[in-house]
C-alpha cells in the first residue's frame, strides 16, 4: 500500500512563504522608521512646552525675561523652573533659547522683544517630522533649524 501523505513542505512552498514575509517586512520597516521620527518629534514638542512653561513661570516670579543662552545650554535663570535634569540636548536635536531684542515686526509696532526656542535637528528625517508635527506654530524655519516664538513683549 502506497501512502500519499507528505512529510514536509516543498521547496516552492518554502520560497513562497519566505517571499511573502520579505514583502511584509519591506512594507513595515519604512513605517517603523517614520514612527520613530514622529515619536522623537513629539519629544521635541514636549521639551518646547516645558521651556515655554518654565519661561512663563520665571516671568511671573521675577517680572523679567531670562537672558539668552548659548545653543544647547539651559539658561541659568530657568534651571529652577525646568524639571530636574532637563537638558537642551536631546536624541538627535538641540534646543537654543532665543531672546530677540530689540525687534521690529511689520504691522505690530508694540512688539519690541521676542522670546523663542529654536530646535536644531541632526537629520532631515527628524527635521521633517518636527515641521509636520509643529506645523503652524513654527515661525522661522531654515534648513534643520526651526524656531517657535513662545512669547513677545
Amino acid at each position: 500500500m502506497i501512502s500519499d501523505k507528505r512529510a514536509g513542505f516543498s521547496l516552492i512552498e518554502l520560497l513562497m512563504a519566505v517571499s511573502i514575509v520579505g514583502i511584509l517586512a519591506g512594507l513595515a520597516i519604512p513605517n517603523l522608521r517614520g514612527m520613530t521620527y514622529r515619536a522623537r518629534a513629539t519629544e521635541v514638542a514636549a521639551d518646547l512646552n516645558a521651556v515655554r512653561v518654565a519661561t512663563q513661570n520665571y516671568v511671573g516670579d521675577q517680572f523679567s525675561w531670562p537672558a539668552e543662552a548659548a545653543q544647547a545650554t539651559v539658561p541659568p535663570e530657568l534651571v529652577g523652573f525646568l524639571p530636574e535634569g532637563f537638558s537642551f540636548v536631546g536624541n538627535g536635536y538641540e534646543l537654543d533659547y532665543e531672546n530677540f531684542s530689540p525687534v521690529v515686526i511689520p504691522g505690530d509696532p508694540t512688539t519690541t522683544q521676542l522670546l523663542a526656542v529654536a530646535v536644531i535637528a541632526d537629520t532631515d528625517e527628524l527635521s521633517n517630522a518636527i515641521v509636520e508635527l509643529l506645523g503652524t506654530s513654527l515661525i522661522f524655519s531654515a534648513g534643520r533649524k526651526h524656531t517657535v516664538v513662545i512669547d513677545r513683549n
